[in-house]
């Protein structure tokens, strides 16, 4: 059911292209599931607020078109990376200091390529009720894609981190000559690389502020010297082989800021609250007092770097030691609600709040199929950018039965290239393909579902269990992408409902002889 947020509270989603405008409003989507309304949408152009509206007409979406046309200097930074994208991250930031700063709200920024399993208020308005700044974990302090920003006022030390964050981001990305005003970087020469990204800005800000002196060593020196050497600068170069320099630059502040850091402990009182399967997760966190560097004046605020089973990575990290915990055979499936079964989320217990796909490099399509098999996905969200599908948007399904692998797959190359042809089979039939599992009891099946292949995924708890398949969401390139199937484990769910007609079924024998899969589809 709908509930009303507490006062003073916006969820913040920026979304671009199409296969974020799909991931974002699916997102919207999970958290209206938990009752959550309260999201902004920041687009660069209208036509991204349209195409939503058309899918999610209640949704509040604005757009900000002059940080996408604003001219910006050649800087190597500024022209090595995509436009679009440079003014998406510029943009969010700002909007998120004015949110924060002049309106005085709590405001949760989010990115698009995130599941959340639970409401996260609750832990948030409780076990770290008391933190300005509640940030995902990433290398040396924080990731500027997921932040919690709450209870700040202006000119005190939270604040200051916002307006310096968008400060350094206007200064290098809008006069990327200042660059050689910086202690390390007088040699370097037109064209500067001036790095403006929101998230090594950011943990030379945490650096600054836990030091009480300013820095630019890690996120801004450090990467003028290593891409000005890959475009040729002898004087980069030299500084890029001298190993106390590159050392200097990415520990010299970055080491005594976090031996600033402070480890709080659990408070178990609140376990209730900190709903997960594997409650072993929640050990010590770390957090530190924010300082305004030169203004002892300025009221100190906290920052937490947020724990993995608060805000967590995939596929790496601990969410697939938790997960394995959530599919335990010893939580009773039985007892449970298919809802439950279908999740593996034992009495709505989670392996983690929230894990983020950034580390996934198959895109937005990629990221789209991790979710479905997680049964997360909604299929409203397949009504934005309908433009990009390859398959056919239709209720005709195509079913594999489970005799289509008895002839024996030796490989996950093998099963790969039996998906690739029933999805051609399916293509050219204009039918949406239900894709089999995995070989519950092939070894090569039990490796794919490793983290650092992630070639299928574990899902279902219960008499459903089984492995599913993914299409390569390591790989740098687009499998798939738009190229729409069911996996059997949902085609079970929704079977009944689904009119006889509708189904084509495929099997490899038909009367006691073997026949092509084409030859059995050609005959209906």
């Amino acid at each position: 059911s709908r509930q009303d947020p507490p006062h003073g509270e916006v969820m913040l989603l920026c979304v671009g292209g199409s296969g974020a405008m799909r991931t974002g409003l699916n997102l919207v989507l999970n958290f209206r599931a938990m009752g959550l309304y309260h999201m902004l949408v920041l687009a660069l152009e209208r036509d991204v607020c349209t195409s939503l509206w058309d899918a999610l007409p209640s949704l509040a979406c604005v757009w900000w078109p002059r940080r996408l046309e604003a001219p910006r200097p050649a800087s190597l930074y500024n022209t090595m990376f995509n436009k679009v994208a440079l003014a998406f991250f510029e943009a969010r930031k700002v909007l998120l200091e004015r949110l924060v700063v002049k309106h005085r709200l709590n405001v949760l920024h989010l990115d698009a390529d995130t599941i959340w399993f639970a409401n996260p208020y609750p832990v948030l308005k409780t076990v770290y009720r008391d933190h300005a700044i509640v940030v995902q974990a990433d290398n040396p302090f924080a990731n500027a894609g997921i932040l919690y920003v709450q209870n700040v006022a202006p000119g005190d030390s939270a604040a200051w981190v916002l307006e310096e964050l968008n400060r350094r981001i206007d200064r290098f990305t809008y006069r990327p000559e200042s660059v050689k005003e910086l202690p390390s970087s007088g040699w370097s020469t037109p064209p500067h690389f001036a790095n403006a990204d929101e998230q090594a800005n950011l943990n030379d800000i945490i650096a600054t502020s836990l030091n009480g002196a300013p820095t630019f060593a890690a996120g801004v020196e450090f990467y003028e010297a290593r891409f000005k050497k890959d475009k040729g600068s002898p004087e980069a170069a030299k500084r890029m082989q001298d190993g106390r320099w590159t050392r200097k630059q990415q520990q010299g502040d970055v080491a005594p800021a976090r031996q600033r850091l402070l480890s709080l402990k659990p408070d178990h009182s609140l376990d209730k609250v900190v709903h997960l399967c594997k409650m072993d997760s929640w050990g010590a966190v770390s957090a530190a007092p924010l300082r305004v560097p030169g203004n002892a004046s300025a009221p100190a605020a906290s920052l937490l770097l947020a724990p993995e089973w608060l805000f967590s990575h995939f596929p790496y990290g601990i969410f697939f030691p938790a997960y394995r915990v959530c599919h335990a055979a010893s939580w009773g499936w039985a007892s449970l609600s298919p809802l439950e079964q279908r999740l593996c989320m034992p009495g709505f217990r989670v392996p983690t709040v929230m894990v983020h796909m950034a580390g996934l490099r198959n895109g937005q399509w990629g990221r789209r199929g991790v979710m479905r098999a997680f049964g997360v996905w909604h299929e409203e969200a397949d009504k934005v950018a309908p433009e990009t599908w390859v398959s056919p948007r239709t209720e005709r399904l195509l079913v594999a039965g489970p005799d289509m692998l008895r002839a024996g797959l030796a490989s996950m190359s093998d099963f790969d290239a039996f998906a690739a042809r029933l999805l051609l089979l399916g293509l050219l039939l204009g039918r949406r393909v239900v894709m089999p599992p995995l070989p519950k009891d092939a070894r090569w099946a039990e490796r794919a579902i490793e983290p650092r292949h992630l070639r299928a995924i574990e899902v279902g708890c219960g008499p459903d269990k089984q492995r599913v398949w993914l299409p390569m969401p390591h790989f740098k390139e687009p499998w798939c992408s738009g190229v729409d199937f069911l996996y059997e484990i949902d085609y079970r769910a929704v079977a009944p409902s689904i009119p006889p007609a509708d189904v084509s079924h495929l099997r490899r024998r038909i009367h006691g002889r073997e026949r092509s899969t084409h030859q059995r589809v050609g005959r209906e």
